[in-house]
C-alpha cells in the first residue's frame, strides 16, 4: 500500500459524524461473556445483551466483521496479557469510528483461532469498506479483513452470539461466585446448595427424581406445581453439597441440563440459601 493511499484512508470520512446519532446508537449496554465452541474452535464471546430489547432493528440490515489477527495467540487460539491492552485500544478505535463515522451498532466481539473479530450492525453499506481500511492505515503492523452481509433479521445476533440457557446459566454462575468472592467466600469449600428443575408432566418429573437420588442428591420437594412456567410447571427442588468454583458449577450445568432436556424438563439454577448470619449469607 503506498504512503499517498494510506492518506487516503486516514483523511476518508463519510460526513455522518456531522450528524445526531440515532437512539439506537445512545442507549446503554450491558456487556457480559461467555466461552463456547463455534465451528470447531473454542470462542470468547462479548455479547451486548441489552441489543436483545431493540433487536432487530430492520433498517440497520447489513452486517459487518472487522477481523484483527492477533499476533502471539495463545494455545487456546486467545490473546496473551501482553497484548491485550494494544487490542482493545485498537477495538475501542474501531468502535469509536464505525459508530460516529457509519452509525454502526457494535453488538459482539469473538476472540477464536488467533483473532478478534468484531460485530457491528449497520443502515448503509456505502461507507463500511473504506472505513475498515482507514482503521487499517492507522495500525499498519496488524492484519485486517472484514465479512460483509445482509441480516435484516439479525440472525447472527440471535442465534450466533447471544447466549443459549447453558451459556446463560454459566453467565449467572460466573457472576454469583465472583460476588462470594468479594465478600470472602472460600469457595473450594463444602456448600449445601439448593437445584431446582421443571417438567412437563408428573411421570416425568418422578423419573427424573430417581435419577437424581441414584446420584446421591436429597430430595426437598417433588410435588409442586409452578404456574409460572409456561409449559414445564411441575416443579423438583433437591439439594446438592459441593464446592462452588466456576470449574464445578460448570461441569454440573451441563449434567444437569442433559438430564433436564433427557426428561423434557428445565433447569432452573442453584442458590445458596440464607443460614442466618447475614456475614455469610449468599444468594
Amino acid at each position: 500500500m503506498t504512503e499517498e493511499r494510506r492518506e487516503s484512508f486516514i483523511e476518508f470520512t463519510t460526513g455522518l459524524e456531522e450528524e445526531a446519532l440515532p437512539e439506537f446508537l445512545t442507549m446503554e449496554t450491558d456487556w457480559d461473556m461467555y466461552v463456547t465452541v463455534i465451528d470447531d474452535e473454542k470462542a470468547l464471546v462479548m455479547v451486548d445483551m441489552a441489543a436483545i430489547r431493540v433487536a432487530p432493528i430492520i433498517k440497520c440490515s447489513n452486517l459487518l466483521g472487522i477481523q484483527i489477527a492477533i499476533q502471539h495467540p495463545t494455545e487456546d487460539g486467545f490473546y496473551q496479557e501482553s497484548e491485550r491492552d494494544t487490542l482493545f485500544g485498537i477495538e475501542d478505535r474501531i468502535e469509536d469510528v464505525f459508530k460516529a463515522e457509519a452509525h454502526a451498532k457494535h453488538i459482539a466481539t469473538i476472540t477464536s483461532g488467533g483473532s478478534r473479530m468484531l460485530y457491528f450492525y449497520a443502515e448503509d453499506d456505502t461507507y463500511l469498506a473504506g472505513l475498515v481500511g482507514k482503521i487499517a492505515s492507522e495500525y499498519s503492523n496488524y492484519q485486517f479483513n472484514y465479512l460483509l452481509e445482509k441480516d435484516a433479521p439479525w440472525n447472527f445476533y440471535f442465534n450466533v452470539v447471544y447466549p443459549s440457557a447453558v451459556e446463560f446459566q454459566i453467565m449467572k454462575n460466573r457472576k454469583v461466585v465472583q460476588n462470594m468472592a468479594r465478600a470472602g467466600a472460600d469457595l473450594s469449600e463444602q456448600y449445601e446448595v439448593n437445584h431446582w428443575f421443571f417438567f412437563d408432566n408428573g411421570a416425568s418429573r418422578g423419573q427424573a427424581k430417581v435419577r437424581l437420588m441414584a446420584l446421591g442428591y436429597e430430595i426437598l420437594e417433588d410435588n409442586f406445581y409452578n404456574e409460572n412456567v409456561p409449559g414445564t410447571p411441575f416443579g423438583l427442588h433437591i439439594l446438592g453439597t459441593h464446592d462452588l468454583q466456576i470449574e464445578t458449577l460448570t461441569e454440573l450445568t451441563y449434567d444437569f441440563f442433559d438430564l433436564a432436556e433427557e426428561y423434557q424438563g428445565i433447569y432452573d439454577g442453584w442458590e445458596v440459601l440464607p443460614d442466618g448470619d447475614p456475614e455469610t449469607d449468599f444468594i
